[in-house]
């Protein structure tokens, strides 16, 4: 995963692995998945679209 990050450049943010079925209590369902977790602890998946698309959506709201 850290090879990952470094030749992707998305060191920007949090990674997680599954190591702790962390896809399972997000619901993620496939690989194209993005979780955003707010500062109040609730939580949204997606995807479809793409991942700029649906930041910017958030922050619209």
């Amino acid at each position: 995963m850290r090879e990952f990050i470094e030749d992707t450049g998305v060191e920007g943010f949090p990674h997680l692995d599954n190591a702790d079925d962390v896809w399972d209590r997000f619901g993620v369902t496939r690989q194209r998945t993005y979780v955003y977790i707010n500062d109040d602890g609730t939580w949204r998946t997606s995807g479809y679209g793409s991942l700029r698309a649906d930041v910017e959506g958030l922050i619209a709201q």
